[in-house]
């Protein structure tokens, strides 16, 4: 049996371990139609919703769903009793509207920048789409929004601070926004000539997300800084890479992935050699380098060279990735 983070382990009297399944916490209440109408009318909705029940499920996390009977019985595990002061449990989480939510985010997203920075190129659009809709930056909107008060999740994902977390609540917005989605595609769009008829496949729902998107995008995020900031350490670290060496960084790990503290990511400069047969023991630390000049003149005496250019560590392997990009470009900034 997958062991559930909220289930525990117990033995009764006679030494034998029973499985208890008690996900139930207190602090969850369930969003209403009056505070998704609130939200709504907050940017740019004036509409009433016509499907509650899919924006209750857009906050319901995966931890407070309910366990198939069949495997229960099969594992003998046990379902505590459901305290008076917490919500049932439910029958689907908010994962299916996440799915639909992210690609319909996607789309307005690119068709905002599109419009808002008319004379850039599609790198730079490609790069801001990617800083405003990456999990953590939405996430933290919802949490301004105050869309966290209202996940519902297990007392496990709570202890793990799941309700603040981030990108857990980037997953949430995104749900929100296919819930939204899917809503306003019910309404019927019609007009006295028949100009509508046979037109709308799917209904109005993503101009009225669109609506929605864009005031969120307009009241939250800081544009200068956006504008401004890169933190696209990967990108920045392969530009500089191609300008002076014309080949692109490489990645491999620099240890075996470890679950207690992730992915160990190094990045590395490979010259005049195929990489594949390459590892970590076998690279120059970049600190034996002191500029350009040396790397180049290192190949003209080898003919090849493999250089280790920094590290990260994450639970996350892209994450990790970026780390060793900022070390990497820290050092090749000094050179």
């Amino acid at each position: 049996m997958n062991m559930d983070d909220d289930i525990r382990i117990e033995k009764n009297s006679n030494g034998v371990e029973t499985y208890i399944f008690d996900p139930y916490n207190p602090l969850n209440k369930t969003i209403t139609q009056t505070d998704v109408e609130n939200i709504l009318k907050n940017y740019g909705i004036h509409t009433p919703i016509h499907n509650w029940v899919l924006y209750k499920r857009a906050f319901i996390h995966r931890s407070y769903i309910k366990r198939p009977n069949l495997e229960n019985d099969l594992n003998n595990v046990i379902i505590t009793p459901k305290p008076d002061d917490c919500l049932p449990l439910f029958t689907k989480s908010n994962e299916r509207l996440e799915f639909v939510g992210d690609g319909v985010l996607e789309c307005i997203t690119k068709y905002y920048l599109y419009r808002r920075f008319p004379k850039e190129n599609e790198g730079f659009m490609t790069e801001k789409k990617i800083a405003l809709v990456k999990n953590e930056s939405i996430g933290k909107i919802a949490y301004d929004m105050g869309l966290h008060h209202w996940f519902v999740l297990s007392k496990h994902a709570e202890g793990k601070q799941t309700r603040t977390n981030l990108k857990k609540l980037g997953c949430l917005f995104e749900a929100f926004i296919g819930a939204m989605f899917l809503d306003f595609n019910k309404i019927s769009v019609t007009d006295d000539d028949g100009w509508f008829q046979n037109l709308f496949v799917t209904g109005p729902g993503f101009q009225m997300v669109q609506i929605f998107v864009e005031t969120v995008f307009e009241k939250h995020v800081d544009w200068i800084n956006l504008i401004k900031n890169d933190d696209n350490y990967k990108n920045i670290l392969q530009v500089k890479i191609q300008k002076e060496f014309k080949v692109t960084p490489h990645y491999m790990e620099i240890q075996d992935h470890n679950p207690d503290i992730g992915y160990s990511m190094g990045v590395y400069l490979c010259l005049g050699q195929p990489v594949h047969n390459l590892t970590h023991v076998k690279s120059i630390p970049i600190s034996k380098f002191k500029s350009y000049s040396d790397i180049h003149q290192y190949m003209s005496l080898h003919g090849k060279t493999f250089i280790f250019l920094g590290g990260g560590t994450h639970k996350i392997k892209k994450k990790a990735e970026q780390t060793a990009c900022d070390e990497a470009i820290k050092v090749l900034n000094s050179f």
